[in-house]
């Protein structure tokens, strides 16, 4: 069977996979870097076969690309503190870097009954209630915007990609109560999200979130 009919993804597929076999991970991920539905595929196949901190860097790097819609990923994102580094802090934007808990937001179209359960939180207000308008009009339900809190401690990753602040937790966010109504975007995220440096520039990310947060905080 040709993997998803597809001469030029079969052929990367079946290379990751013998990369498997041979416990030659630099190949492996030569190969098997395409897109989530490949490393979903993949894991499935090689799970018996790779070590945890692999399947759980692999899971975490495709996680953020689509790779939250599917089981076995967010099985090994949540099991992926293992591999996070001393030093993970250093991504953080300054203002918050040093906090031993964090305020966490997300937006949705979930009941605050399963908001504790949800991997994915972001450290500004501003993104979780653009995640809850995009919800809003892709399901055509009413949206929602929860906030609690995390102890750094309880943080499996940061993820700074696509300017989301993103915090990654697995059933440690306490407090959860829901902010309504909704607050609207802050002026920086405003200017922030209207550039072309939305997504693309760590530094003006960092920057837009440090001037939000001493603007909530002083």
């Amino acid at each position: 069977m040709i993997y998803r009919d597809n001469l030029f993804l079969n052929t990367r597929f079946q290379e990751a996979v013998q990369a498997a076999h041979d416990q030659d991970w630099q190949t492996f991920e030569k190969y098997s870097f395409y897109d989530a539905k490949m490393m979903e595929d993949l894991l499935y196949k090689c799970e018996h076969l790779m070590p945890l901190d692999i399947k759980c860097r692999y899971a975490l790097q495709h996680y953020y690309s689509h790779g939250d819609h599917s089981p076995i990923i967010r099985k090994y994102v949540r099991r992926a503190k293992i591999i996070r580094p001393d030093n993970w802090r250093n991504a953080l934007p300054e203002s918050v870097r040093n906090l031993d808990t964090f305020t966490v937001y997300r937006g949705g179209i979930g009941s605050i009954e399963r908001a504790p359960l949800s991997i994915s939180w972001s450290l500004s207000y501003d993104v979780a209630e653009w995640f809850a308008h995009r919800s809003e009009l892709f399901y055509r339900c009413p949206c929602h915007v929860y906030q609690g809190t995390i102890h750094a401690d309880k943080v499996i990753a940061y993820l700074p990609e696509r300017s989301e602040f993103e915090i990654i937790q697995h059933r440690n966010v306490k407090d959860v109560q829901e902010i309504t109504p909704l607050r609207g975007y802050s002026p920086p995220f405003n200017a922030f999200k209207s550039s072309k440096k939305w997504v693309h520039d760590e530094g003006e990310s960092n920057r837009y979130f440090n001037e939000w947060y001493q603007s909530q905080n002083c």
